[in-house]
């Protein structure tokens, strides 16, 4: 459906410290900040920790180190400031003690002691839950000593509730499902429902964009924003983000922390761009954007009804109690062949070398490389070699460990195909010696001297490049074997040579 803005709408993202930042909390927050930066509105970071029992503190910082890496800036909340703060929800009970106030002198709230859950056997509270008509926040109530705050959900004859839905279209829930719930508990503290109705309406929230999960939260929010005389804003659920395997992701069988994917060697513009993608299209073939080109496409009617999926090319599945490291290494050995690691590749591709070079630096101090045996301009050279191959900045990191660390043992196969076979130790023997009367070292020079080389013992180039890789690396794989020997220098490729040869 075509989406209604007025101008300079205000959205907000609205996450709950209790834990890491989720990539699906991620895309809810892309999609409100592209439409705020679209409609030339206003994006609100909201910290939603009313719940003191499960919120983290460490959490919020987390959040919003989290939001800044993946290049999210928001133009109130923590950090920001702005009119309508303070914008953590543990730091607005009063508010909440005023709309409740409100409430209860309309007649539309009232205190009272509930019976529910405790009575029920588990059957019957399972078979509740799958057709939407149980309450937790009503359950917690009923082991409560203290009575709860209950909104009066209808106002004279029970009526389904009906809206639009910027994504859904038209949705309803009817009355017989919808039964008055908790704004406030036995303890003072408010409830999701209640608490973030009373944060929208006086932040001036036009329109919420969240996830479908809140979609059968909505008919509840909606009868109390007219209860307290407030304009609806405008609702867009996002269906959710399905795994390869067709099942909603979720932290024990998925990936789902954000520093994960950094820890991965995943730059931050790519991942904002994959996420974007999850669920909306631009409405062409385009898949790398530019930030400002999501901004310029972006639209509600453009999201799709059907969950988004997020595949990886997983080997094994990941054990629902890995440590964040194990997480990190699983998702490095499923993200080969995927869209992600593709769209990162890309990226890396367009990096400037010297940037490339700063992003991929921790990650080389995570190897322990010494990188100060290389000139600056010699970094980046070592650098660019890998620049087109590697797709991630740990590959990157990886495949550049032949320039920093001499191989301690060599790829048995290798040994086996390149070294005694085709006469590659013989081979091997002849062109070092020619390799140490090279007077010119330069990638240009030693590309030409082997070329001479090749054509003097009638041979393939492989059955002479081949051998020197694999005693430069210990492997079969490397760059170019000219610039490999070039960037290593004389006196280390030779060294590595003597001990290939020493290969019984």
């Amino acid at each position: 459906m075509s989406e209604s803005v007025p101008s300079k709408p205000r959205v907000r993202f609205a996450p709950s410290p209790t834990g890491y930042l989720h990539v699906g909390g991620v895309r809810t927050a892309i999609f409100n900040y592209l439409f705020a930066r679209k409609h030339g509105g206003t994006f609100i970071l909201r910290i939603d920790d009313t719940d003191t029992k499960r919120n983290l503190e460490e959490a919020v910082k987390i959040i919003i180190d989290g939001m800044k890496w993946v290049g999210l800036d928001w133009d109130e909340g923590p950090g920001k400031g702005g009119s309508v703060g303070p914008y953590y929800q543990s730091q607005r009970f009063d508010k909440y003690k005023a709309a409740a106030e409100k409430l209860e002198k309309s007649g539309r709230a009232y205190w009272a002691k509930k019976q529910i859950g405790d009575k029920l056997p588990d059957w019957k509270i399972e078979k509740m839950k799958k057709a939407g008509k149980w309450d937790d926040d009503l359950a917690k109530a009923a082991q409560d000593p203290n009575p709860a705050l209950y909104f009066k959900i209808h106002e004279g004859e029970p009526q389904d509730i009906v809206f639009e839905d910027a994504v859904w279209g038209r949705y309803s829930r009817p009355a017989d499902v919808l039964n008055d719930y908790v704004l406030l508990r036995g303890d003072g503290t408010p409830t999701y429902n209640f608490a973030t109705v009373c944060d929208d309406i006086e932040m001036g929230i036009t329109h919420i964009i969240r996830g479908e999960d809140h979609l059968a939260n909505t008919p509840k929010q909606i009868n109390l924003y007219k209860a307290l005389g407030a304009p609806l804003p405008q609702f867009a659920h996002l269906p959710m983000i399905h795994n390869d395997k067709g099942e909603k992701i979720s932290k024990r069988r998925d990936p789902v922390a954000v520093t994960l994917y950094e820890a991965c060697g995943l730059l931050p513009e790519a991942l904002f761009n994959f996420m974007a993608l999850l669920g909306w299209s631009p409405g062409d073939d385009r898949e790398l954007l530019t930030k400002d080109e999501m901004i310029a496409a972006f639209s509600l009617d453009r999201i799709k009804l059907a969950p988004a999926q997020f595949t990886l090319t997983r080997k094994r599945d990941l054990p629902p109690e890995s440590t964040d490291n194990e997480r990190a290494a699983w998702l490095a050995e499923s993200l080969p062949g995927t869209k992600l690691e593709w769209m990162n590749g890309e990226y890396m591709k367009k990096l400037p070398i010297g940037a490339l070079l700063e992003r991929v630096r921790p990650f080389m101090d995570g190897h322990g490389y010494d990188m100060k045996k290389f000139a600056p301009e010699r970094l980046e050279q070592i650098v660019k070699l890998e620049q087109e191959r590697a797709r991630t900045l740990r590959q990157l990191s990886e495949n550049l460990r032949l320039f920093f660390v001499a191989p301690s043992a060599y790829d048995p196969k290798a040994v086996e195909k390149v070294l005694k076979k085709n006469d590659g130790l013989a081979l091997l023997k002849e062109v070092r010696a020619m390799l140490d009367a090279q007077a010119d070292w330069s990638p240009h020079a030693l590309e030409e001297a082997l070329k001479q080389f090749v054509e003097a013992k009638n041979t393939k180039f492989g059955n002479v490049a081949q051998p020197i890789r694999v005693a430069l690396s210990g492997a079969t794989v490397s760059p170019p074997i000219h610039d490999t020997l070039a960037l290593l220098g004389r006196d280390e490729s030779l060294a590595r040579i003597d001990r290939a040869l020493l290969i019984p």
